[in-house]
């Protein structure tokens, strides 16, 4: 399967806790490269979500203490090593709050990179929700004027296309699912329609959006059936693109590359409990309806399109200390050439 080099970011939380967590990096272009796990820094805490990646530039949370709700907020460059704390939000009470959903976005029109977050606030009568972000060049939070009638169901933002933030939710009033946009340029908020048969599902268990060629992309799944997958023309109309009918190939959709090729799983139960599952991760070519098995397992990932770059996080930046060995990289095969930049790293190889 010929293709051209797109690096593709896989988190997993091993055995789905958010305490158990590992950093994978495979090159799509040679997968008989290898893996590269690169590890969290050991001295800010236990790291439970990566927030979203763009140009390089991971936004990681952190949990906080047991007597503290909301996140710690990194943005990490892995292959300078720099890391920069988000500054603590002074618009609202990080004690009395919980995040909603956050997201992490880069404004092409001020070459930007911003974190959003939907948050809600204990102490009222009733729970009431806000909107704050936070910009990298100003270095501080601003709170977003908006009043929320709808329900977000993605605690991680689920896909971020040319400078917009898409969370699918459910509308209050109307108690159905439907797609938000937020453009962190216009600050603007809106509502999409989802396709007719999705709309009045009652859960959301088999969908879940991604970006596909800087279109939003909307995965319909269901167990034992064939995977649809719609995109979004204008912000107006869904067109269905593709149909996978393999699904003793392809159990589920789990992202996209910027090559077009879709990151995929073939999970199955390990036991009668159905609590422990086991399996490979997979791309699958829609062009040639290919499926090719990238030979490495990871147990409920995620995964978020990743390219090395040198970008600045400016004065306020510090490295990653250096305990232990925080990249190694693994090669498959004897093939030469490393997949992530070892700036001031210890590295490995293991054959």
């Amino acid at each position: 399967m010929a293709r051209t080099t797109a690096n593709c970011l896989v988190f997993c939380n091993k055995k789905r806790s958010i305490y158990n967590s590992q950093l994978s990096v495979i090159d799509t272009k040679f997968l008989d490269r290898g893996i590269s796990y690169l590890d969290f820094p050991s001295n800010l805490g236990k790291p439970c979500h990566i927030v979203g990646s763009c140009n390089g530039l991971l936004c990681v949370a952190y949990e906080r203490s047991k007597k503290q709700t909301g996140k710690r907020l990194y943005l990490w460059n892995p292959a300078t090593g720099k890391v920069k704390h988000i500054p603590e939000n002074t618009n609202v009470n990080n004690i009395d709050i919980y995040d909603v959903s956050i997201g992490f976005c880069f404004d092409f029109s001020s070459s930007d990179y911003k974190v959003v977050r939907i948050v809600k606030e204990d102490g009222f009568a009733s729970e009431r929700s806000r909107v704050v972000m936070y910009s990298l060049i100003k270095n501080y939070w601003k709170e977003i004027k908006v009043e929320l009638n709808f329900k977000v169901i993605d605690y991680i933002c689920p896909a971020i296309v040319k400078g917009s933030i898409y969370w699918i939710i459910v509308l209050l009033d109307q108690e159905q699912f439907a797609l938000l946009s937020f453009n962190v340029k216009s600050e603007i908020f809106r509502t999409i329609s989802l396709p007719g048969s999705i709309m009045c599902r009652q859960d959301t268990s088999y969908i879940c959006l991604f970006e596909f060629k800087e279109s939003v992309a909307l995965i319909d799944e269901k167990d034992d059936e064939d995977i649809s997958i719609w995109t979004l023309d204008d912000d107006s109309c869904w067109i269905k693109k593709f149909t996978i009918s393999s699904p003793s190939l392809i159990t589920e959709i789990v992202g996209c590359l910027k090559t077009g090729e879709f990151v995929g799983t073939n999970f199955v139960e390990t036991d009668l409990a159905g609590t422990n599952f086991a399996g490979d991760i997979v791309l699958y070519d829609s062009v040639n309806n290919m499926v090719e098995n990238t030979l490495f397992k990871l147990a409920a990932p995620r995964t978020y399109n990743y390219s090395e770059s040198l970008v600045n996080l400016n004065y306020s930046s510090r490295s990653f200390p250096k305990k232990g060995t925080p990249i190694q990289l693994l090669k498959t095969r004897t093939r030469s050439g490393s997949l992530v930049s070892a700036n001031s790293f210890k590295v490995w190889y293991q054959d």
